[in-house]
């Protein structure tokens, strides 16, 4: 296929006179985990697979998500009974303008986090961190007023940022700041080199990087409005990566494109608002999940590429034997709705924020079962910052939405725990069940591994008796990458990036 017009107006402009150079050009901010134009990673709630290119973390997952190990930290112990960490940092690590990395840095960076006013969603993890000690250019001390077993979990998606760049900059005014997008500088395998507003972002290779200098030259993120264009860029050899959807990878046949899918760690789920009376009554919930015929919905929408979830932890370790399947039964369903009163005559709004072909025909067909039962829903399909305006307030009853619950369940903390109901956090569906903040509690403040699993399974089983959600399933995901690239890894992950992709390999052949 000849490359567009546009396609190539856009090479000429980024490859210049360096027309040799070695570059990979993907769409990394298509798909959940993206987050185009958004450039603040104190504030964002995704686009670490793009972050993560210039900037650095402490730790990092492995692309399986079985284990963390070091990132700008060599190594790290805790004691105290989990309520005291200390990090040991790499030594020779600059930043971008050959600045050195300190402790300083990380102490920095934390308290900013901690720090209201950089409204940074952080906070929710690190709020129990008491004391931050650097005694010397190379070790971070945290000392927490309660064991966080959860800590390094969360530290795997938080960029460390330099203070001698940001250190002059009020945290109030550092969200919206120009910083970001014009010379950002970070410990990462690429540094910033420009940025073509609703375009691309331009990166070249860090020559100092602890790890050795990048494969290839520059590394490029173009924007497209629509995941159609970019499937179609990818197919025509203008771009070398993008996030698929299922019907995407089906038309794929013969290309010179490799296909990965892998775990979404991502539960969808029926959202009620738990403030609202109007689905107070569990027996409402309990007859919508016996009207849906999951099995179907799977083997048919998914082409079997999803697995029934009956709790928000997909992780099979942490799911109880025995909980409610909530069996397709649509007579029972009949039945619970008129024991509870339901008025059939009644519609309800369903708010999305999914906007794929694949999610419009979940939305229908969940549409059809639940009338058939005599649940009427209306579908109601928005952007993401629509969304998360009605649902930081009280002016709705029901969403369709997913929730990553990753490796460590304690990833679901701030979305369930009654602290974080909006506008103080994430629990956007106003979750009140203080046996449940206990269960959320004791996981992460015990250090015993078998009492953390036990804790997240009795969430587990709690969640599925008293269904604050009605939880669905979780779905693969997946990629597509050109034949011409090698040793490049992407995983699915929610809000992308938290494992070491070791961008720094990635080669043109």
């Amino acid at each position: 296929m000849k490359r567009s017009l546009l396609a190539l107006t856009f090479a000429l402009c980024t490859l210049g006179s360096a027309s040799a150079d070695k570059v990979i050009t993907g769409a990394f901010d298509q798909g959940p985990g993206g987050a185009p134009g958004q450039f603040n990673p104190l504030t964002n709630t995704a686009g670490f697979t793009w972050l993560n290119k210039y900037f650095s973390t402490l730790v990092l997952y492995d692309p399986a998500f079985k284990k963390i190990s070091g990132d700008l930290a060599s190594s790290w112990t805790v004691a105290d009974g989990g309520k005291k960490y200390t990090f040991v940092l790499r030594d020779g690590v600059k930043w971008h303008d050959g600045k050195p990395f300190t402790s300083a840095d990380v102490k920095f960076s934390l308290d900013l986090a901690n720090n209201p006013d950089s409204g940074s969603g952080f906070a929710a993890k690190f709020g129990n961190i008491t004391r931050i000690q650097t005694p010397n250019a190379r070790t971070v001390v945290l000392t927490l007023s309660k064991p966080n077993a959860a800590l390094l979990d969360a530290m795997t998606n938080f960029m460390i940022l330099p203070q001698h760049a940001l250190g002059k900059i009020a945290a109030k005014d550092l969200r919206n700041s120009a910083w970001w997008r014009t010379s950002p500088v970070g410990t990462g395998p690429f540094k910033w080199n420009k940025l073509v507003p609703d375009q691309y972002v331009e990166l070249v290779a860090n020559a100092d990087y602890f790890r050795g200098k990048p494969k290839v030259d520059r590394l490029v993120n173009r924007y497209f409005k629509e995941q159609a264009a970019a499937v179609v860029a990818l197919k025509s050899g203008d771009i070398d990566f993008s996030y698929l959807t299922l019907d995407d990878t089906k038309t794929f046949n013969g290309s010179a494109v490799k296909i990965l899918e892998g775990s979404s760690q991502v539960a969808n789920y029926l959202g009620f608002n738990n403030a609202s009376p109007l689905l107070k009554d569990v027996r409402i919930r309990q007859a919508i999940l016996q009207a849906i015929d999951r099995d179907t919905i799977v083997k048919q929408l998914y082409g079997g590429g999803a697995e029934i979830a009956n709790c928000p932890v997909t992780n099979s370790k942490y799911v109880p034997k025995g909980i409610n399947a909530y069996a397709y039964n649509q007579d029972q369903a009949r039945q619970l709705l008129k024991a509870a009163g339901w008025d059939s005559g009644k519609s309800v709004e369903v708010i999305t924020y999914y906007s794929d072909q694949l999610s419009k025909d979940v939305l229908v067909t969940l549409q059809q079962m639940l009338g058939q039962v005599g649940f009427k829903i209306a579908p109601r399909f928005v952007d993401v910052p629509t969304y998360n305006q009605i649902t930081g307030g009280s002016d709705f009853t029901m969403v369709y939405a997913g929730i990553g619950n990753g490796p460590d369940p304690d990833t679901l903390y701030p979305s369930m725990h009654s602290d974080f109901i909006p506008p103080n956090g994430t629990n956007r569906m106003k979750v009140s069940i203080p046996a449940l903040n206990k269960l959320f509690e004791q996981g992460q403040e015990t250090t015993s591994a078998s009492t953390r699993t036990k804790a997240y399974q009795d969430m587990c089983a709690l969640v599925n008796k008293q269904l604050p959600w009605d939880v669905l399933w979780s779905a693969k995901r997946f990629g597509g990458v050109s034949t011409k690239l090698s040793n490049f890894i992407w995983t699915p992950a929610p809000a992308g990036g938290r494992y070491d992709d070791k961008a720094y390999l990635w080669d043109t052949k």
